[in-house]
């Protein structure tokens, strides 16, 4: 009898082998926080307190001079303030992995403490798009083609007429759930005229990360899974300009113990052996608040959604 492969399974040959190579799980990796669209306010380490009262004045010409007579005499306008609240909080991640999970692997960079370390980076970036979905969906103003409708190009205007009279300026920025970029996209094939939409090259995407999609009408438009669906299947993306959200953390300085501080000083990973279950427990910390600052700044974009 010869000596096949099926008779040398299971003492000397594997049912399937495993590639060599480690590949990550298909999902959303763009990060709203390296996009410049929202207002890094700082740290609150040594401020004293774990929120944060961002303040606002009425100044350089919120109230306009008015005409009056000679000697008429002139009434005391009221002077206009205002505040946004920024409460910051921690949010972690564990993982634990046993010694044998780690003697195992096949080859340097298969899952052993370290690579999950490093896996603590991606994970607070999409807490941070979480929270920037979460205070886009509280904007008061919305634009919509009808609950259950798919986006257009009319939709996608309304937005930039709505910051407009708002009197916003300087450069929008756009965030949409990914139906709703296909649906937009879809609209824009009967569009014509002037305006067209710019597509990411491979130079806008060096410049600007993963998750930015291209511009229209000077709009920057990015993408992300996290954009909030409500109960009727919608999706709550946004446009808004530079100060309509804002986000504060915190930075745990000088850990003891086995720790790795991300370059940023906004992640802590630590490393704790577990001697009795032979296993090492990687938890990463990060402490981050985001607000809306400014509701005047933003408008929703609400249309059918996956």
């Amino acid at each position: 009898m010869p000596i096949t492969n099926a008779n040398l399974i299971p003492d000397l040959r594997l049912a399937t082998a495993l590639d060599a190579a480690l590949r990550v799980i298909l999902h959303d990796e763009m990060s709203m926080r390296t996009t410049g669209t929202i207002l890094n306010l700082g740290s609150i380490n040594g401020s004293g307190a774990s929120d944060a009262t961002i303040r606002y004045a009425g100044l350089d010409g919120l109230d306009p001079f008015q005409g009056f007579g000679e000697v008429a005499n002139v009434p005391e306008t009221a002077f206009v303030t205002a505040n946004a609240q920024i409460a910051v909080g921690r949010c972690a991640l564990r993982r634990d992995i046993s010694d044998l999970a780690v003697m195992t692997g096949l080859q340097s960079g298969d899952i052993d403490p370290l690579r999950l370390a490093q896996s603590m980076v991606g994970g607070y970036e999409q807490y941070f798009n979480t929270l920037v979905a979460g205070a886009m969906a509280t904007f008061a103003t919305s634009v919509s083609p009808g609950v259950g409708v798919d986006m257009t190009v009319d939709t996608f205007y309304d937005a930039v007429f709505a910051l407009e009279i708002a009197s916003n300026n300087g450069r929008f920025h756009c965030l949409l759930s990914p139906n709703q970029l296909a649906d937009f996209q879809d609209s824009l094939r009967a569009e014509g005229g002037a305006a067209q939409y710019m597509p990411a090259t491979a130079a806008m995407l060096q410049a600007k990360d993963q998750g930015y999609q291209g511009s229209f009408l000077g709009v920057d438009i990015y993408r992300s899974d996290k954009v909030t669906i409500d109960g009727a299947g919608d999706a709550h993306g946004a446009m808004w300009s530079v100060g309509a959200l804002g986000y504060k953390t915190g930075s745990v300085v000088g850990p003891m113990g086995g720790a790795v501080v991300s370059p940023s000083g906004e992640i802590v990973v630590e490393f704790e052996r577990s001697a009795p279950t032979a296993t090492t427990q990687i938890v990463g910390h990060g402490y981050l608040g985001l607000s809306v600052l400014e509701d005047a700044r933003g408008v929703q974009i609400v249309s059918d959604g996956p």
